[in-house]
């Protein structure tokens, strides 16, 4: 099939990048049918090798009037004649944008099995490095579920102890009921490596398994979970087992449900626990206060355990447990431990706030927004029945129920979630208590109108005290754009002198550095002292060409002009980490920091990254700061090979990056502080004095 193909992949390449350029463009190519739709207009999924045939690339075509071409299916090799025109009708409902390709002819010239493709692990196929090529993957089979956008597709995914990797099949040939009854099953899957970002799940890398026989079960589920052993509670040892694939499959664990809504359910442990359970699509939920034995897969968080793709049956035999005690706090304690010690674990909490209604916070769906003091928190209503109304706005309220903090990023994928806000999901018996309730009365309606009068003039002092702000308010925006001037204006200095510094200094040390050479080649090793001082001074130059590099970049970056901290290390960084897999939470406010502070930290952030990179062969770096008693701390650790601190090559040995870094952390009157050993990576800690900092 690949040799029948390859013939016209390189016409076919030439006549579809014709067809991009324009609309309305005719192109012809051959390829195989990987997948075919069967609504109206009818979509076809047909395969082809790339241009330099290395691999094969899916491309999208439509059939308007299925009836008037030749019935095809999957594993037909066809010979196409499509048109490039933007989208009508229901295309342009499934087609968002861009040119759709409409087949105007389609011949079967045969057909052909599809590839067997290469074993590979799940890290090369996120990595992208087995994009659009045929692969075989192992693994348990889990969370079944329906697309979100198109009716067509079954999505599942396999999970394995280097990550889990996302699939998905249509109904045609995999149903979902097919899938749930493999959930937990151990199969291979032949597919198609492909990329897409239009589900709202996910993005990248995902599978496409091609024909029947693409899914193969390898063992069947297992007839009975195991029981959940080990420490919940412990993170890093929860990591190692899963790193092992101890959690590959499914295990049983049980507890009391303690509160439930729409999208998952809560259960306590024997140990006072909170587990989450996301329930699998077809299982049967159990009310709040039963005993019962939860089934799933399990993983972690930064609020604790979660249970994926749960079932639940009743265990009334079970010893009983006793719910967890609410813990008597406040809303403003509650964010202040959150966001001051990142402490995001789980817990039955108990809290006074006033409920609000106001449409720029109100959200779809049973949800009630409570404030206190500033402070803003939803109470997940979905599953809550009550009798009475709670919606009413300045209602002070007792809510009783599990704190579940919720992220701009999932935590499971991002080593430093941002925390957004605030979940309360009730306890189901007096989860919500109404303790005062605002009365609009006859007496207060008549003070409110003795008072017009006084309102009035309240009203008539308040114009004049606006007119007095939205001068004041025009002085402040006509110097914040003398401001942004005065920015813009150094901006343009840093670059005039970026470019000076090249083409006078840099020129100048290429130069100096031919002649190095020049003088090495003429010696040819007769003179060895002289060979070592110029192998030195090579050294030294290459040194100083770096760190005029590096300065000509800090005059051209707008990193230093970024108001956040982590964005302004994040694009500092970025040229320099060499692949390496970089995560960054840099919790320092960057009007604290005055500009030569800020530079300070970059730069040496930067040194740092290109060290573990340069010399650490890292693969992994973190890089994280804070500032507390007015005290600015930051450091990079890396998974590099390591070095000896107490031996590692200085000035004569021509190694000059942390000794720079040691005299820029001295001249700060700062602190540095080099953990490290051979095969163990290495950590720098650096700490700036209070008073450093603005």
């Amino acid at each position: 099939m690949k040799t029948a193909l390859t013939i016209a992949a390189a016409a076919a390449a030439i006549l579809m990048s014709c067809a991009c350029r324009g609309e309305g463009t005719a192109f012809e190519f051959t390829g195989q049918v990987a997948q075919v739709y069967a609504e109206t207009p009818r979509r076809l999924i047909v395969i082809r090798p790339d241009a330099d045939g290395s691999g094969f690339e899916p491309s999208t075509l439509w059939m308007e009037n299925p009836d008037s071409h030749p019935a095809v299916k999957g594993g037909d090799i066809v010979k196409v004649l499509a048109e490039r025109t933007e989208p009508h009708g229901k295309i342009r409902g499934d087609l968002k944008d861009g040119l759709a390709s409409i087949v105007s002819k389609i011949e079967v010239t045969g057909h052909d099995a599809f590839p067997e493709g290469a074993a590979c692990s799940a890290e090369d196929v996120l990595s992208g490095r087995r994009l659009h090529k045929f692969v075989r993957v192992s693994g348990v089979l889990s969370s079944a579920t329906l697309d979100e956008t198109d009716p067509e597709l079954r999505w599942f995914t396999l999970r394995t102890p280097a990550g889990d990797i996302h699939a998905c099949a249509p109904y045609r040939e995999h149903t979902l009921r097919e899938f749930l009854a493999l959930t937990d099953a151990e199969v291979e899957v032949r597919a198609l490596v492909t990329a897409q970002n239009r589900w709202k799940k996910f993005s990248g890398p995902f599978l496409l398994p091609l024909g029947k026989d693409g899914i193969r079960t390898v063992k069947p589920p297992p007839a009975a979970a195991p029981e959940f052993t080990g420490n919940p509670r412990d993170a890093d040892s929860f990591a190692r087992r899963a790193a092992r694939g101890d959690f590959a499959h499914r295990v049983r664990m049980s507890g009391l449900v303690v509160a439930e809504c729409r999208k998952w359910l809560f259960m306590s442990t024997a140990d006072g626990m909170l587990v989450k359970l996301v329930m699998q699509s077809d299982a049967q939920r159990q009310t709040s206060g039963t005993m019962v034995h939860a089934t799933g897969f399990v993983s972690y968080d930064c609020a604790g355990l979660v249970m994926h793709d749960t079932v639940l049956s009743p265990a009334p035999d079970a010893p009983r447990i006793t719910q967890p005690k609410p813990i008597e706090t406040t809303l403003k304690r509650i964010f202040w431990r959150t966001q001051s010690r990142n402490d995001f674990s789980r817990r039955i909490v108990s809290f006074t706030a006033k409920s609000v209604i106001a449409p720029e916070i109100i959200h779809e769906g049973n949800t009630l927004w409570v404030n206190d003091d500033g402070h803003f928190a939803a109470v997940d209503l979905s599953e809550y029945m009550t009798e009475k109304r709670i919606d009413r706005p300045d209602a002070t309220l007792r809510i009783t129920g599990v704190y579940d903090p919720s992220f701009d990023s999932d935590p499971a994928m991002s080593s430093f979630p941002k925390f957004k806000g605030i979940t309360v999901v009730p306890l189901p018996q007096n989860g919500v208590d109404i303790l005062y309730w605002p009365i609009w009365t006859f007496r207060l309606l008549a003070f409110l109108a003795i008072n017009l009068v006084v309102i009035v003039i309240l009203v008539t002092i308040a114009l004049i005290v606006q007119k007095i702000r939205c001068d004041r308010r025009g002085q402040q925006l006509m110097e914040e754009r003398v401001a942004r001037a005065r920015a813009q204006t150094k901006t343009d200095e840093r670059t005039r002198l970026a470019a000076e510094l090249h083409d006078a200094v840099s020129q100048a040390l290429t130069g100096v550095a031919l002649q190095i050479d020049s003088a090495n080649i003429v010696n040819r090793g007769e003179n060895a002292a002289l060979s070592k001082y110029l192998d030195t001074a090579r050294q030294m130059l290459a040194s100083c060409r770096r760190e005029l590099r590096d300065c000509l970049w800090d005059l051209r970056s707008q990193a230093f002009d970024e108001k956040d901290m982590t964005e302004a290390v994040k694009r500092t960084i970025f040229s320099h980490t060499g692949g390496a897999k970089t995560m960054v939470r840099f919790n320092v406010e960057r009007c604290r920091l005055s500009e030569s502070k800020a530079h300070a930290i970059l730069s040496t952030t930067r040194e740092l990254v290109v060290n573990a990179v340069r010399h650490g062969k890292a693969t992994q770096i973190w890089i994280a700061g804070e500032c507390s008693d007015g005290h600015v701390s930051f450091s990079v650790r890396d998974n590099g090979c390591g070095f000896d601190p107490d031996a590692a090559p200085g000035v004569r040995e021509g190694h000059f990056g942390l000794q720079g870094i040691r005299e820029r952390v001295r001249a700060a009157k700062g602190t540095i502080k080099v953990e490290s050993a051979a095969g163990k990576g290495a950590k720098i800690t650096i700490t700036l004095p209070e008073a450093d900092v603005q």
